[in-house]
């Protein structure tokens, strides 16, 4: 109920001249201006003010310049008043003139649920509005408690929870007497504050009006008291600040009755728009003072009394009309009425365009989230792991789109390390005495004579790539691999137990093999580690991308454990099958493929031959003959000749070397080169077994035993499937809140276009103007 001390607004539909704007219902021009104003309110409704820049006319001023007064003259209502009670939150107000009793509704626009919520029935006595205006100013200051026990007084109420509320209070009043006119009443600006409130309170009223009236398409209607200095009136100031042209600002006297006497001229320059010019120009209103307002003024009696004050108070009544025709709350209310109409007219356009790219933005967001989750929850759980299946399968398999970031990708090149590491392990032959100074030690200097002195690659055949073969790896050698021969001597005759003279013991060829092969464990392990790695990163990384979104039912680690156990068991076996390969190739010297074997020794040895004889120096004419330096000489064709002589048939340089004693060091070449060519043998089909056994246990294996991992972890709990699966399929509230609010938000934004593009009589054009009916030419 209102208090002794407000305004009375108890006079009924019958009483005559509440109607300043759109006055008459059955015209054209009412219909078309009643129609885009309900297109804004209806957008407003929609929550769409804080995503669209919607046109509108917010009230503002300083404290105490008669804001609220103001207000209720316009809208025929009374608002709180009482101490604690002032406007703390936006309080819009709907007038609409329809042909029925007068009625009023008040609505809770919540910013953050961009919804509105209906705050108690239907008003039907005006002098029940002041209250339940103020109960929903209480709801939305106190935002944990509910709305309705706020309403009807069973919530428990303290000290408010916030001090200012950009939550929306909508007041909808409707009647036959009522203005046809929307506009929000924001917070007075306020310079200092009471006692009990906070400091803060300044700025959060400062941003809260700024945030409304900063908008291009908001008309501000600036509230500025006559009793006052207008330099001190800090809402003005805003005003300037963010409408510096004036193109949107309305400003309005208040309190003429206080101008102290010979203090006219001032303000009578600002209302003949001398002063502070604006586009709209200025107006002025009296409205009924406090002893009027503890008398219980009527509406009408206060409206009476303004007429009187502006036709007999000097100067108001000695103004010339065009001057006169912006004194009073009626020309006020009209001139908001028409400007408002025409502000909505210029921006429908650009709203329309607004809507539709918003409409298109939103519906690419929502293709960015997964689709909502409705089927038989087997059957999509069923979906999911096959199409997660699938992934994997295109993993295992290599994807050309992948590059050379890609699994298999990465596996070739790392096979190729690999080879070339163990490739690098080879024993490194010298088939020379070792340098004075260096038995017993390794110099990082390598001798390269082999290199020097013959080609790398196999002559006879080629590689894979169609490249000739390298018979030894390329680069600096590892210290550790080059063995001279007199240290092969050595140990030849070290190991020597019952043989005959001039035979040495095959475990002197085995020594050498299993020394070079007893770091091959090194570059396997490096392998497999990196692949494995690898591979388990890109699975953990195609869970998250096909399960992550149900989080919220552990549908994601859920199947994350399946697959890195079963990653695991895969994991085992490889290893064991690698061990089990390594093993075997420690074991002993072993090939049935007898033809590379002897291939390869055939060309090691002639390698070593040829280093030793660049190397081992001859006594006289059998050193030039073996270096070559008498060849095609005179000297020695007569030598052959007469060898022929004797019996010695056929003769040529080559045949005539093997008539010389044979080299001591042969039978130590003969180990080296069988040595070097098992490990040749050995190694190229050791690194081909390592591949294949990672590429085959670690890869394949896991995909093609996926399927029945899942199924039998999913369902050995005992517990229902089908429940199993419903609970699986919560998905993650982020993803379901962001898709329900752009879904929401698609619903808004497509009422909004319907009721952009069908307005009745109205057609909105690109070029930015309406056009209407025949019935409109004169309009």
């Amino acid at each position: 109920m209102s208090s002794p001390s407000e305004m009375s607004f108890s006079g009924t539909d019958d009483e005559p001249g509440f109607a300043g704007g759109l006055s008459n219902p059955e015209t054209t021009q009412y219909k078309l201006r009643r129609q885009v104003i309900d297109i804004v309110n209806h957008l407003m409704s929609y929550g769409l003010q804080h995503k669209l820049d919607l046109p509108g006319i917010a009230v503002i001023g300083s404290q105490s310049v008669g804001k609220s007064s103001l207000i209720e003259s316009i809208s025929g209502i009374t608002l709180p008043r009482a101490t604690g009670t002032c406007t703390r939150c936006p309080i819009e107000c709907r007038l609409s003139r329809v042909d029925r009793e007068w009625s009023c509704e008040v609505y809770l626009l919540i910013a953050r649920e961009l919804r509105e919520v209906k705050f108690g029935d239907v008003i039907k006595d005006k002098r029940d509005v002041e209250d339940r205006i103020r109960r929903a100013q209480l709801a939305v200051l106190n935002p944990s408690k509910d709305p309705l026990k706020v309403l009807d007084g069973t919530a428990a109420m303290g000290s408010n929870e916030l001090s200012f509320s950009t939550d929306v209070v909508s007041v909808r009043i409707s009647g036959r007497n009522v203005d046809d006119l929307s506009f929000v009443d924001l917070p007075g600006i306020i310079v200092s504050v009471r006692d009990g409130n906070k400091d803060s309170d300044i700025d959060d009223v400062r941003n809260l009006v700024t945030g409304v009236i900063k908008k291009p398409s908001c008309l501000i209607l600036l509230v500025i008291s006559c009793e006052s200095d207008i330099e001190n009136q800090g809402a003005r100031r805003l005003a300037k600040q963010l409408d510096p042209t004036g193109d949107r600002t309305i400003p309005v006297l208040t309190k003429p009755d206080r101008i102290a006497a010979g203090s006219y001229r001032s303000w009578l320059d600002l209302l003949e728009n001398k002063e502070e010019r604006f586009k709209h120009g200025w107006y002025c209103v009296k409205q009924a003072d406090q002893e009027q307002l503890e008398g219980g003024i009527t509406w009408e009696d206060a409206r009476k009394n303004e007429r009187s004050f502006f036709d007999k108070k000097a100067p108001w009544s000695q103004l010339d009309e065009r001057i006169r025709s912006r004194l009073g709350t009626p020309a006020l209310t009209n001139a908001l009425g028409n400007t408002l109409f025409d502000l909505i007219v210029a921006r429908l356009p650009g709203l329309l365009r607004e809507v539709e790219a918003r409409l298109e933005t939103i519906q690419k967001e929502l293709a960015k989230l997964p689709s909502k989750v409705e089927g038989d929850p087997v059957t999509e759980v069923w979906k999911m792991i096959e199409e997660f299946k699938s992934d994997v399968q295109a993993l295992v398999l290599g994807r050309a789109q992948d590059g050379e970031k890609g699994l298999i990708q990465n596996f070739r090149a790392s096979r190729e390390e690999f080879r070339e590491s163990i490739f690098q392990q080879a024993p490194d032959f010298k088939p020379y005495d070792c340098p004075a100074g260096l038995y017993g030690s390794r110099s990082l200097d390598v001798d390269q004579s082999i290199s020097s002195t013959t080609d790398d690659t196999d002559s006879s055949g080629e590689g894979a790539t169609g490249e000739l073969e390298r018979l030894e790896p390329s680069g600096t050698r590892n210290p550790k691999t080059l063995i001279y021969i007199d240290e092969v001597m050595d140990m030849a005759r070290n190991a020597a137990t019952r043989e005959l003279p001039e035979n040495y013991p095959y475990a002197v060829k085995t020594y050498f093999v299993g020394h070079f092969m007893k770091n091959w464990h090194i570059p396997t392990e490096k392998l497999y580690q990196k692949i494995e790695r690898l591979f388990s990163d890109e699975l953990t990384r195609l869970v998250t991308k096909h399960f992550s979104r149900f989080a919220a039912g552990a549908f994601d680690s859920e199947i994350q454990n399946i697959v890195m156990s079963q990653l695991e068991a895969c994991s085992t076996r490889a290893k064991e099958r690698i061990r089990a390969c390594i093993a075997l190739e420690q074991e002993e010297p072993f090939t049935i493929n007898e033809h590379y074997l002897q291939d390869y020794k055939t060309k090691y040895t002639h390698r070593y031959k040829a280093a030793r004889r660049h190397h081992v120096t001859r006594e006289g004419v059998l050193q030039q003959i073996m270096s070559g330096q008498v060849d095609n000489t005179e000297s020695l064709r007569n030598a052959l000749f007469h060898l022929g002589e004797l019996g010695f048939d056929g003769l040529d340089v080559e045949k005539l070397l093997r008539l010389l004693p044979p080299d001591p060091a042969d039978a130590m070449i003969e180990i080296m080169a069988e040595v070097r060519a098992y490990y040749q043998v050995a190694f190229k089909r050791f690194v081909d077994n390592i591949s294949m056994i990672i590429d085959y246990e670690l890869l394949k294996v896991f995909y093609r035993t996926l399927s029945i991992a899942i199924l039998t972890k999913l369902s050995s709990n005992g517990a229902d499937f089908r429940d199993r699966c419903n609970s699986f399929l919560n998905e993650d509230p982020s993803i379901v809140n962001l898709r329900d609010s752009l879904t929401q938000d698609y619903k808004r934004f497509e009422s909004a276009r319907l009721k952009l593009q069908n307005i009745p009589g109205v057609s909105v054009l690109s070029a930015g103007r309406l056009i209407a009916g025949d019935d409109m030419d004169s309009f």
